[in-house]
C-alpha cells in the first residue's frame, strides 16, 4: 500500500450523518435492547441451571437460588432487581483475575514478535479526506495470538508443576464470579468504542463508520457498533485494533484456560481424569489453535470487514465465547462421565469428519481466491464468471452447498457436547444454539451476495441449489 500523507488537523470535522434508510437486523431497536438484557441472562442461566450439587437442571427448582436468584414479581421492579442481582455476582477476586488476564494479553500483543499483514480493503462509510478513496485502503495488523498462546501454555505448566492443581481451581469455584467480571468488561468496552467512535482520531478527521451501525438510534448503534475498526492511532503503520484485538484473544485463550480449570477441578475431586474430558480438552484446544494458526484468516470475515464492534461483538468474545462455550467441560467436572469404546468411536468419527469438511472446503476456497483457476491445485474446478468479474465456484466443496463449511463446523460443535451424554440436554445448548447462529450467517450472507450479484447469483443458486446440508438444506 502506498504511503498517504494525512492532512492537516481542523479544528472540526464534518460528521457523517446516519444512514437515511437504515436495514435493521435483529429486530431493529428493540432486538438491541432485548439483547443487552437475555444475552448476559442466558449465561447466568446456563450457571444456576447446571452445577455441582444442584443439578443440571436442578432437581428442585428453588427460586431463592435459581434462575432469578433475586428478582421479584412485580415486573416495575425489574430494573433494580436485576441491577441488585449484578451486584449479589459481584467476585472481586474474580474482577481483578479477569482484569490481569486481559491487561497480561494487552502486554504480550505488544511485546511478543509477529508478523504484519495487511487486512481487506476496508470499507463502511463516512471517513476523513485520507481515507474517502478506498480502492485500496487497508489496514495493518499484527499477528502474535498463536506465540502468547504458547507462552501462557509454558505457565500454566510451570504453575502446574510448582503448586499442582489447586491454583486453577479458582477458574471453577469463582466461576459465576468470573461472568460478571467479563460483563463489567464487555459493558465498560463497549460504552468506551460507542464515545470513541464520535471523536476525532488523531489526525483530527472522522472515522470510518459501519453502515449497519450508523442509523441515529443510540440503543441500537451501541448494540452493533458504530466504528467499523476502533484504534488509538490513525497512523498508516498502527497494527493495533481494538475490536481485532478482542477478535480471538480474551475468548478463545479464556475459553482453553476455563476448560483446563475443570479438569483440575474434576482431578482434584475424583484423582483422575475421565475420557469424556479429555475428548472435550483435546477437541476444544485442537480448534483453539487451529485458530490462532490461522489468525490471518479473521481479517476475511465479516466480523472484522462490515460489523461495527459494539455490545454484541464485545459480550460475544468477552463473556459468551469463554463462559458458554466452556459449559461441556463444566458440566463434566460436576456430573464425570466415563465413555464406552462405542461412545468414543461415534465422538471421534463425528469430529474428525467435521474437522475435514470444514478445512478442506476453507482450504480450497482459499486456493482459488489465492492462486486462480489455473494454479495446478485447482486444476478440474468448475466456476461461473459473474458480470462484476467475480468467479464462483460450482465444483468440488462448493458445488454440493453454497455453505458446506458451515456444516463441518456444526458436526465439530455436536462432537464436542457428544462425550456429556444424554442424562441432560443442557450441554446441547453450544450445538443448538450454533445452528442458529449459522443459519443466521447465512441468511445474511445469502442477502449481501445477492445485492452484489443479482441475476449472477440467482443463476448460482440455480446451479449450487443447497444452503448448508446437501439434500436436506
Amino acid at each position: 500500500m502506498s504511503t498517504r500523507t494525512a492532512p492537516p488537523a481542523k479544528k472540526g470535522f464534518k460528521r457523517t450523518p446516519p444512514n437515511p434508510k437504515p436495514e435493521y437486523e435483529f429486530l431493529g431497536p428493540p432486538g438491541a435492547v432485548g439483547m443487552l438484557v437475555v444475552l448476559p441472562l442466558i449465561t447466568y442461566g446456563l450457571y444456576y441451571n447446571c452445577r455441582l450439587g444442584f443439578g443440571c437442571p436442578p432437581a428442585h427448582w428453588d427460586s431463592k437460588d435459581g434462575f432469578w436468584p433475586s428478582i421479584g414479581a412485580d415486573p416495575m421492579s425489574y430494573p433494580i432487581d436485576l441491577w441488585n442481582f449484578f451486584l449479589s455476582t459481584w467476585d472481586s477476586q474474580a474482577f481483578d483475575v479477569y482484569s490481569a488476564f486481559m491487561l497480561f494479553l494487552f502486554i504480550c500483543y505488544i511485546a511478543i514478535p509477529g508478523h504484519v499483514v495487511e487486512g481487506a480493503i476496508v470499507g463502511g462509510m463516512g471517513g476523513s479526506p485520507l481515507t474517502k478513496d478506498r480502492s485500496n485502503y487497508k489496514l495493518k495488523y499484527k499477528v502474535n495470538a498463536l506465540r502468547t498462546l504458547m507462552l501462557i501454555a509454558v505457565m500454566v505448566v510451570a504453575t502446574l508443576f510448582v503448586k499442582g492443581v489447586e491454583p486453577f481451581l479458582f477458574l471453577h469455584d469463582h466461576f459465576v464470579g468470573l461472568i460478571t467480571a467479563s460483563l463489567a468488561w464487555t459493558f465498560g468496552v463497549s460504552i468506551f468504542v460507542y464515545i470513541w467512535s464520535f471523536l476525532p482520531d488523531s489526525n483530527g478527521q472522522e472515522k470510518i463508520l459501519a453502515c449497519g451501525g450508523n442509523t441515529g438510534n443510540k440503543i441500537y448503534d451501541f448494540v452493533l457498533g458504530r466504528e467499523l475498526n476502533p484504534r488509538f492511532s490513525a497512523s498508516p503503520d498502527s497494527t493495533f485494533d481494538i475490536k481485532y484485538f478482542i477478535e480471538l484473544r480474551p475468548g478463545l485463550i479464556g475459553w482453553v484456560l476455563l476448560n483446563f480449570g475443570m479438569a483440575c477441578k474434576q482431578y482434584h475431586d475424583l484423582g483422575r481424569i475421565t475420557n469424556s474430558m479429555v475428548a472435550v480438552l483435546v477437541f476444544e484446544t485442537f480448534y483453539v489453535v487451529d485458530s490462532l494458526w490461522n489468525e490471518a484468516a479473521v481479517l476475511t470475515t465479516m466480523d472484522i470487514t462490515t460489523d461495527g464492534f459494539g455490545f454484541m461483538l464485545a459480550n460475544g468474545l468477552l463473556t459468551w465465547l469463554p463462559m458458554n462455550y466452556s459449559l461441556q467441560a463444566r458440566y463434566l467436572a460436576a456430573f464425570p462421565v466415563d465413555m464406552s469404546l462405542a461412545h468414543c468411536l461415534i465422538v471421534i468419527a463425528t469430529q474428525c469428519v467435521g474437522y475435514y469438511i470444514f478445512r478442506s472446503a476453507n482450504g480450497q476456497k482459499d486456493n482459488f481466491r489465492r492462486h486462480g483457476a489455473s494454479a495446478p491445485q485447482n486444476k478440474g474446478l468448475k466456476y461461473m464468471e459473474t458480470a462484476s468479474g467475480s468467479k464462483l465456484l460450482i465444483s468440488g466443496w462448493w458445488g454440493t452447498a453454497r455453505h458446506i463449511n458451515y456444516f463441518g463446523d456444526w458436526l465439530m460443535a455436536l462432537a464436542w457436547s457428544l462425550p456429556c451424554g444424554l442424562a441432560s440436554p443442557i450441554p446441547y445448548f453450544y450445538p443448538i444454539y450454533f445452528a442458529v447462529l449459522l443459519i443466521h450467517r447465512e441468511l445474511r450472507d445469502e442477502e449481501k451476495c445477492h445485492k452484489k450479484y443479482g441475476k449472477d447469483w440467482e443463476k448460482y443458486c440455480g446451479i449450487v441449489r443447497w444452503r448448508i446440508i446437501p439434500y436436506i438444506y
